[in-house]
Parts: structure tokens; sequence; C-alpha cells
């Protein structure tokens, strides 16, 4: 066991080699340079500004130099600065947005597992009746249906058309005047529809799995001798 666990902790480091390598030639293959963003849009910007962002990024290094001074920061956890104004660390913008991120993936895993279980279970039980006819719909629409295209249809939908659910945000301006029922009411409102986008594909697809393991199962011989 313990050999079996080294060597695939062994294989683990060419596998992450190779990825590593995809994702660089796969960047250097995309049509444009990262400078780009900041000279394309500032009228200002000249060929010297470019040759100097060139230079300070190390972009006209040679492509075997850029891809191991980019292997080395990257298991630093270096990631370099943002092309936002604000110019800051990438790594301290993960950070800042990890817990949230974090929250809403739990938050979805919950949502699955507490509808899909009864779901998948019900329609297993229905069979070929209304509900497993219309969960059967429901999960092809599910797996047909890009998540981001969803979720703009909702965000016109309820936050555009009805005005029912905030788009933006975790917290209406001056929710920190509310009670704390108010705040849990409002850090509410302005999850459901992240949970729900993050959570529709995966309810479509664990359902499914557990209505054919239910129907194996009530399928089995001891199940139909206890009938």
């Amino acid at each position: 066991m313990l050999a079996y666990l080294l060597k695939r902790l062994l294989m683990m480091f060419p596998l992450l080699l190779g990825i590593t390598l995809v994702t660089f030639t796969v960047i250097h293959l995309a049509p444009g340079e990262p400078t780009d963003l900041q000279t394309q849009l500032n009228p200002d910007s000249g060929p010297e500004l470019r040759e100097k962002l060139r230079a300070y990024y190390h972009l006209d290094d040679p492509l075997h130099v850029q891809y191991l001074s980019w292997l080395k920061r990257l298991a630093q956890l270096d990631f370099g600065e943002s092309f936002s104004q604000d110019h800051r660390p990438v790594r301290d913008k993960i950070v800042e947005r990890l817990p949230i991120t974090v929250a809403i993936n739990l938050l979805s895993i919950a949502v699955i597992l507490g509808l899909s279980i009864p779901i998948g279970i019900w329609s297993a039980l229905k069979q070929g009746r209304f509900f497993d006819h219309a969960t059967t719909l429901l999960v092809f629409i599910g797996f047909a249906t890009p998540s981001f295209w969803l979720a703009l249809l909702l965000m016109d939908l309820f936050g555009v058309q009805l005005g029912w659910l905030p788009i933006s945000g975790l917290r209406t301006f001056g929710a920190e005047y509310m009670g704390a029922g108010g705040q849990l009411l409002d850090l509410a409102r302005h999850l459901i529809l992240p949970v729900f986008i993050a959570a529709f594909g995966g309810l479509a697809g664990f359902s499914r799995y557990m209505r054919s393991n239910m129907l194996e199962v009530i399928r089995q011989d001891y199940i139909l001798t206890a009938r």
C-alpha cells in the first residue's frame, strides 16, 4: 500500500509539470500580449512604452527563461501584480475573495445534497410517472444550459425586470444599520442567485445518479422478496 502511494505521488510531479507546460504554451499561442490591456486603451502609448512594459514583465526573454521564471514564481505562490488600476498583488486579491468563494461552494454542495437525494429517490419510486418525466426534463436542461448564460438570464429576470434579488455585492448599502436579522436576510438575498447557479448543474447530475442507484437497489432480489 505504501509503495503504491509513493508511486502515485511520484507520478504527480511529471503530470503537474506537463500541465504547467501546456498552460504556458497555450497562453503564449493566444493572440496579442498581456501588455495590450495597458497600451491599446492608452492613446499616449507608443513603441517606447510597449518595449518598457515588455522588459518590465520579461516578455523579451527567451521562452524557456520565461517558463522557468514563471514556474519558480508559481511554486512560491507569486502570481504577479494585477493589470487593474490598483496594481495590487494577485495573491492578495485571491485571498480577499477566497472566503466568499468557499462559502458559496459549500452552500451549493449543501443544496445539491439536500435536494438531489430526495429528488432522485422519489423519481426512482415514481418511475415512468409525471414526476419522473419532469425531473428527467429538468436534468437534461441542467446538463445543456451553460451556467454563465443561465446566470445572465436570472440576473435580468429577478434583478432587473422584477427587482426581487440583488445582482452584485454581498450586502445592500446601509445594511450595517439593520438589526442582526435584517443583515442575515440581506446576505441571504445576495447569495440566492450565485448559490443556485453554482448548484444547478450538480443538482441535475447527482439527482440522476441517485435515481439510477435507487433503481438498481429496488430491483435486487432481496427487495423483490421482501415485497
